[in-house]
Protein backbone atom coordinates (compact mmCIF):
# COMPACT_ATOMS: atom_id res chain seq x y z
CA UNK A 1 0.00 0.00 0.00
CA UNK A 2 2.85 2.43 0.69
CA UNK A 3 4.23 2.00 -2.83
CA UNK A 4 1.17 3.31 -4.58
CA UNK A 5 1.26 6.62 -2.68
CA UNK A 6 -2.25 6.26 -1.39
CA UNK A 7 -2.93 6.01 2.30
CA UNK A 8 -1.89 7.64 5.56
CA UNK A 9 1.42 9.20 4.35
CA UNK A 10 -0.08 12.55 3.32
CA UNK A 11 -0.13 15.51 5.67
CA UNK A 12 -3.35 17.28 6.42
CA UNK A 13 -4.06 20.49 4.49
CA UNK A 14 -5.72 22.03 7.56
CA UNK A 15 -2.83 23.75 9.39
CA UNK A 16 -3.29 26.41 12.07
CA UNK A 17 -1.11 29.53 12.04
CA UNK A 18 0.14 31.05 15.27
CA UNK A 19 -0.81 34.75 14.92
CA UNK A 20 0.35 35.84 18.39
CA UNK A 21 3.88 36.93 17.29
CA UNK A 22 2.40 38.86 14.35
CA UNK A 23 -0.09 40.67 16.62
CA UNK A 24 2.71 41.48 19.11
CA UNK A 25 4.84 42.97 16.34
CA UNK A 26 1.97 45.07 14.97
CA UNK A 27 1.06 46.33 18.47
CA UNK A 28 4.66 47.42 19.03
CA UNK A 29 4.81 49.19 15.67
CA UNK A 30 1.55 51.04 16.32
CA UNK A 31 2.81 52.24 19.71
CA UNK A 32 6.07 53.40 18.12
CA UNK A 33 4.15 55.24 15.38
CA UNK A 34 1.94 57.06 17.89
CA UNK A 35 4.86 58.09 20.10
CA UNK A 36 6.97 59.42 17.21
CA UNK A 37 3.98 61.28 15.76
CA UNK A 38 3.57 63.16 19.05
CA UNK A 39 7.28 64.11 19.10
CA UNK A 40 7.16 65.21 15.47
CA UNK A 41 4.58 67.84 16.43
CA UNK A 42 6.98 69.35 18.98
CA UNK A 43 9.64 69.68 16.31
CA UNK A 44 7.38 71.82 14.10
CA UNK A 45 7.20 75.11 15.98
CA UNK A 46 5.97 78.04 13.90
CA UNK A 47 8.14 81.06 13.46
CA UNK A 48 7.18 84.37 11.89
CA UNK A 49 10.83 85.17 11.25
CA UNK A 50 11.60 86.32 7.72
CA UNK A 51 12.31 83.35 5.43
CA UNK A 52 15.75 82.78 4.00
CA UNK A 53 16.29 83.70 0.39
CA UNK A 54 15.38 80.91 -1.99
CA UNK A 55 15.78 80.40 -5.69
CA UNK A 56 12.03 79.98 -6.12
CA UNK A 57 10.03 82.86 -7.52
CA UNK A 58 6.56 83.29 -6.01
CA UNK A 59 3.70 82.50 -8.37
CA UNK A 60 1.79 85.68 -7.59
CA UNK A 61 3.41 89.07 -7.10
CA UNK A 62 3.16 90.29 -3.52
CA UNK A 63 1.01 93.40 -3.09
CA UNK A 64 2.95 96.51 -2.23
CA UNK A 65 1.99 98.12 1.09
CA UNK A 66 0.42 101.58 0.99
CA UNK A 67 3.01 104.37 1.21
CA UNK A 68 1.53 105.77 4.43
CA UNK A 69 1.90 102.44 6.28
CA UNK A 70 5.02 102.33 8.40
CA UNK A 71 7.64 99.64 7.86
CA UNK A 72 7.31 96.65 10.19
CA UNK A 73 10.32 96.51 12.46
CA UNK A 74 11.82 93.11 13.29
CA UNK A 75 12.25 92.79 17.06
CA UNK A 76 14.72 90.07 18.06
CA UNK A 77 16.22 88.96 21.38
CA UNK A 78 19.23 86.65 21.01
CA UNK A 79 20.33 84.70 24.07
CA UNK A 80 24.04 84.00 24.31
CA UNK A 81 26.04 82.20 26.99
CA UNK A 82 27.18 85.50 28.54
CA UNK A 83 24.93 88.25 27.10
CA UNK A 84 21.63 89.16 25.48
CA UNK A 85 21.61 90.86 22.09
CA UNK A 86 18.44 92.90 21.68
CA UNK A 87 17.92 94.11 18.13
CA UNK A 88 15.46 96.36 16.43
CA UNK A 89 16.14 95.75 12.74
CA UNK A 90 19.78 96.83 12.33
CA UNK A 91 20.17 98.49 15.75
CA UNK A 92 21.66 95.97 18.22
CA UNK A 93 22.04 96.51 21.98
CA UNK A 94 24.14 94.07 23.99
CA UNK A 95 23.17 93.41 27.60
CA UNK A 96 25.87 91.49 29.51
CA UNK A 97 24.78 88.95 32.10
CA UNK A 98 24.87 90.09 35.72
CA UNK A 99 26.15 87.48 38.17
CA UNK A 100 25.96 84.79 35.48
CA UNK A 101 22.24 85.44 34.85
CA UNK A 102 20.54 87.57 32.16
CA UNK A 103 19.85 91.16 33.23
CA UNK A 104 16.06 91.08 33.10
CA UNK A 105 15.77 94.61 34.53
CA UNK A 106 17.51 96.17 31.51
CA UNK A 107 15.61 93.88 29.17
CA UNK A 108 12.31 94.90 30.76
CA UNK A 109 13.19 98.59 30.27
CA UNK A 110 13.88 97.96 26.56
CA UNK A 111 10.65 95.96 26.17
CA UNK A 112 8.64 98.78 27.76
CA UNK A 113 10.31 101.25 25.37
CA UNK A 114 9.33 98.99 22.45
CA UNK A 115 5.76 98.78 23.76
CA UNK A 116 5.59 102.60 24.01
CA UNK A 117 6.87 103.04 20.43
CA UNK A 118 5.00 100.07 18.91
CA UNK A 119 1.82 99.72 21.00
CA UNK A 120 0.11 97.28 18.63
CA UNK A 121 3.03 94.87 18.39
CA UNK A 122 2.67 91.53 20.14
CA UNK A 123 5.41 89.54 18.38
CA UNK A 124 9.09 89.10 19.13
CA UNK A 125 11.61 86.62 17.75
CA UNK A 126 13.57 84.87 20.49
CA UNK A 127 16.83 83.31 19.27
CA UNK A 128 19.03 81.11 21.39
CA UNK A 129 22.65 80.10 21.01
CA UNK A 130 23.48 76.40 21.41
CA UNK A 131 25.69 77.22 24.39
CA UNK A 132 23.00 79.18 26.24
CA UNK A 133 21.18 77.45 29.06
CA UNK A 134 17.63 76.27 28.46
CA UNK A 135 16.42 77.96 31.65
CA UNK A 136 17.41 81.34 30.13
CA UNK A 137 15.17 80.61 27.13
CA UNK A 138 12.23 79.85 29.43
CA UNK A 139 13.03 82.91 31.57
CA UNK A 140 13.05 85.17 28.48
CA UNK A 141 9.74 83.71 27.28
CA UNK A 142 8.19 84.44 30.68
CA UNK A 143 9.58 88.00 30.64
CA UNK A 144 8.25 88.64 27.11
CA UNK A 145 4.78 87.36 27.94
CA UNK A 146 4.71 89.43 31.15
CA UNK A 147 5.57 92.57 29.13
CA UNK A 148 2.65 91.98 26.70
CA UNK A 149 4.56 90.26 23.90
CA UNK A 150 2.65 86.94 23.90
CA UNK A 151 3.50 85.98 20.30
CA UNK A 152 7.01 84.65 20.96
CA UNK A 153 8.64 83.03 17.94
CA UNK A 154 11.61 80.82 18.79
CA UNK A 155 14.60 80.34 16.50
CA UNK A 156 17.27 77.94 17.71
CA UNK A 157 20.73 78.17 16.17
Amino acid sequence: MGASGVGGDKKSANASLNLVPYIDLMSSLICFLLITAAWAELDMMRSNAPPKATAEIPEEPQPTPPPDQEKKVLLVIAIGPDKLDVSEDEKVTSIPHVGGEPDTNRLTAILRDWKARFPTRKDVVLASDNKAKYKYLVQMMDTLIAEDFPDVNINLN
